[in-house]
């Protein structure tokens, strides 16, 4: 005798669920959540790239400001607190190793801008609006600095320009170079 297999059914009249709808439901949800932890935590790294970046252009931007001004303190142009001795050819005695007030004169062994210590002791480098009288640059967690090397190039003389320019946070750093004819 052969038997028919019966399902069972509710009371209903609905056949009874095996629980499968609720395991692809909950797959569904926890992939959503994947998707949804790294979508945010893509946008949390851009925005960190594009925080440093700001940084990174605010620390340009005050080492360029730097250049500038050290071509002020070249071309003796100061609203206050002038250099008593201004820069040129004349003064070139005012040059040493020991970079004082940020004349310097060049190191055949290690570039001065290399050296820490130059730009760390007080007295080495010449902070912005040191001898031009600008005034202190906003939001930067340090004022710009800069230095400047004095060597003669065949017939003419020029000053090289090192400065260093600093973010919003103090590790952002960006350091900068010009030279400058000096006029006879």
């Amino acid at each position: 005798m052969t038997r028919a297999v019966r399902r069972r059914r509710s009371p209903h009249g609905f056949q009874c669920q095996r629980g499968i709808s609720l395991f692809i439901v909950l797959l569904f949800i926890v992939i959503l959540s994947i998707l949804g932890v790294t979508a945010i935590q893509g946008a949390s790294m851009s925005a960190r790239i594009a925080g440093n970046e700001a940084d990174r252009t605010l620390a340009f931007q005050a080492a360029e400001s730097a250049l500038r001004d050290a071509e002020k303190d070249i071309n003796g142009i100061c609203t206050t607190s002038c250099r008593t001795n201004p820069i040129s050819p004349e003064t070139a005695d005012l040059f040493d190793t020991t970079c004082a007030l940020g004349l310097c004169l060049p190191n055949a062994l290690a570039p001065i801008w290399e050296d820490k210590a130059n730009w760390t002791t007080a007295g080495r480098s010449v902070v912005y609006g040191g001898f031009t009288g600008a005034a202190p640059l906003p939001v930067v967690s340090q004022q710009p600095q800069y230095l400047i090397e004095y060597f003669k190039l065949g017939e003419a003389f020029v000053f090289r320009v090192s400065a260093i320019g600093y973010g919003a946070n103090s590790s952002t750093q960006v350091m900068l170079q010009s030279s400058v004819k000096a006029l006879k």
